[in-house]
């Protein structure tokens, strides 16, 4: 305030400056004429008179000069208030960007990265083009004009040098689902129960303890139909720190397994060390063969109960060691992979990083015992509890309470849509679920849980 009145009086100061030099008259040598005893001479006033038009023009500028002065008076005490709050928010802005800002500094939005892209797209048009494709159906040429499309996209952000990468990377994810549910499937595959979904789980009709001791809470425990007719119930307990495995206790009948009797133990490996050895409670017994994540490898292994042998399958960037877990109660550890079968299907999910920790679902083909299909999802995998996949649906379920879980997740890989309104409560009798699936042959599933093997009537 102080310096405007001192600008003020400044421009006073000029105001009288400028009327004293607009109006200044200088003195004139003036000729006389003598007359009658007199000297008379001609004076001309008009150099006297008062500069008026040059006065108005000066009060106009010294007008919009206050005008002006006052505007910027007026801005100054507005920014005097609004600064430190722009401050304020710009220093929050950054520090909530400081976490990133490991993006930029390790190059992760470049064009390094849309070159990746392009690979990705190129890879989606050898899929598409694959003779496997069902041409009949008009989606395989729907996938094949949007994913043209995209192509143009991504080759304008080259141009342009401006992008959302992860908004392209889930546009890519979903037509790449869309083209594995397009791939066709062997008919020996394909489940009869495909269009199909879980309306409601029963009330536990099983519920008992398991055999070796209330320490083994992880494990897991099903019922495979086997080859040739012959049934069989088996459990998989886990011990060192519920994560490692080496043993299968089987039963021939259902009466043998309730009663504790007649049980059958199946040594995969000489110790819990050894490559072939059991980790984490993912384990499922499929058409005579045990199939379970390898000691401390992102790897699958396949014991078959007939030849002994085993085989191995690497699950290429699969989180293991505590990756991702389920973790949506409290963080269950090794549960970083895990296998579950439908109707003549088997199946492996687990989570990547270039998934962002989201669910990847797998189709493994057991006679080559390779991965035919993968489909991507945005299930956070530490944000559940455990999965099963029935008629080629995933479902997810989460802690309700010690006593009750809740599917509230479905993604179906025969459309590649994703439902997360679901709400079909799961009776439990302790809190962490270690394993959860479901047998195509009896409809139930099947439940490893605090160290107690429950199963339930599923219902469609």
């Amino acid at each position: 305030m102080e310096k405007l009145r001192h600008i003020q009086s400044f421009i006073m100061i000029l105001l009288v400056l400028l009327l004293a030099t607009a109006g200044s008259v200088h003195a004139h040598r003036v000729q006389g004429l003598e007359r009658n005893g007199a000297c008379v001479c001609e004076v001309n006033s008009s150099i006297c008179a008062f500069p008026a038009s040059k006065y108005d023009a000066v009060t106009e500028l010294l007008q919009n000069c206050q005008d002006s002065l006052q505007n910027l008076q007026t801005q100054t005490v507005t920014g005097a208030k609004t600064v430190p709050e722009m401050e304020a928010t710009l220093n929050n802005v950054t520090k909530r960007l400081e976490k990133f800002q490991y993006l930029n500094n390790q190059g992760l939005y470049n064009a390094l990265h849309l070159n990746q892209l392009s690979q990705e797209i190129q890879q989606l048009h050898d899929t598409i083009n694959n003779v496997d494709l069902d041409k009949a159906g008009g989606e395989a040429q729907r996938i094949h004009t949007e994913l043209q499309k995209f192509q143009v996209d991504v080759n304008k952000m080259y141009k342009n040098n401006v992008f959302n990468l992860e908004t392209m990377r889930e546009k890519l994810r979903s037509l790449s689902n869309r083209a594995q549910s397009c791939r066709s499937i062997p008919q020996d595959f394909r489940s009869s129960c495909s269009q199909r979904t879980v309306r409601n789980i029963s009330a536990p009709v099983v519920t008992k303890l398991n055999p070796f001791s209330t320490s083994y809470i992880a494990g897991a425990w099903g019922h495979d139909p086997g080859l040739d007719g012959e049934e069989a119930y088996w459990i998989q307990p886990l011990a060192n720190g519920n994560r490692l495995g080496i043993t299968v206790r089987f039963y021939q009948t259902y009466e043998d397994f309730m009663a504790g009797r007649n049980h059958r133990d199946e040594t995969l490996a000489n110790s819990y060390t050894h490559a072939n050895a059991i980790q984490g409670p993912g384990t499922i017994v499929y058409k005579g063969v045990v199939y379970y994540q390898c000691y401390n490898l992102p790897e699958l292994c396949a014991f078959d109960l007939k030849t002994k042998q085993v085989r191995r399958l690497t699950l290429p960037d699969a989180g293991f060691n505590n990756k991702f877990p389920y973790c949506y109660y409290s963080c269950l550890d090794w549960t970083d992979i895990n296998l579950s079968a439908d109707d003549k299907g088997l199946w492996v999910m687990y989570a990547t990083e270039a998934n962002h920790g989201n669910m990847v679902v797998s189709r493994v083909d057991t006679e080559g015992f390779n991965i035919t299909h993968t489909w991507k999802t945005r299930l956070f995998k530490r944000s559940v509890t455990n999965t099963f996949i029935v008629c080629g649906v995933l479902y997810a379920t989460r802690y309700i309470n010690t006593y009750k879980e809740e599917v509230f997740y479905a993604f179906d890989t025969t459309t590649g849509m994703e439902d997360n309104t679901l709400s079909i409560p799961i009776e439990k009798v302790a809190a962490v679920v270690a394993n959860l699936h479901f047998n195509p042959k009896d409809m139930r599933l099947y439940m490893y849980n605090g160290g107690y093997m429950l199963s339930y009537q599923a219902y469609f």
